[in-house]
């Protein structure tokens, strides 16, 4: 069964000039303690009469009974709203965003092309993600591994005067 004939996905409606986004906030416990990364969701796009259906997928397909936490990213002109989700036996039920999850806006202040660095886990998970507004979609990450602090690390690149939204799953 390939990814879009999936019985375990969910649709979201974007109006024309609306952008959704959606991630799913991943936990694994290592060395006895929770690190939780984000994952963007697939989708497919159908445009309809009042816009767009988006479908998202999970990757692998939860199981049934297994609950999944999902991040949904709004984007309109001039604004962005973050909301939380749980989606469990094929449902999905939309709330307030989680308390351990940041939101922030980034804006590189300078006159030159800034990098911004964090960490990833070693299984090449990452807590944080930044996304271009005016494109509708993450800024892809350029990852590397640090000698010097024995760490695997990305790196973004800002444009100048230009703002980003960062999401970040925490669990401090």
């Amino acid at each position: 069964m390939g990814l879009f004939d999936s019985g375990k996905n969910f649709s979201v409606m974007d109006s024309y000039g609306t952008n959704t986004l959606a991630f799913q906030i991943n936990t694994v416990v290592e060395n006895g303690a929770e690190i939780y990364s984000l994952e963007k969701l697939k989708s497919f796009i159908e445009q309809v009469d009042s816009g767009f259906k988006k479908t998202f997928f999970f990757n692998p397909e939860p199981e049934d009974g297994q609950r999944k936490e999902v991040v949904f990213l709004t984007l309109k002109p001039g604004e962005a709203v973050l909301n939380g989700a749980e989606y469990l036996d094929g449902k999905l039920n939309i709330g307030k965003k989680p308390g351990y999850l940041k939101y922030t806006r980034l804006k590189s202040g300078s006159d030159d092309v800034e990098y911004k660095e964090f960490k990833y886990s070693p299984d090449f998970r990452r807590p944080i993600t930044i996304v271009d507004p005016e494109i509708g979609d993450e800024v892809t990450p350029t990852v590397f591994f640090d000698t010097q602090t024995k760490e695997i690390k990305a790196k973004i690149k800002l444009l100048p005067h230009k703002y980003y939204i960062a999401i970040e799953v925490r669990n401090d």
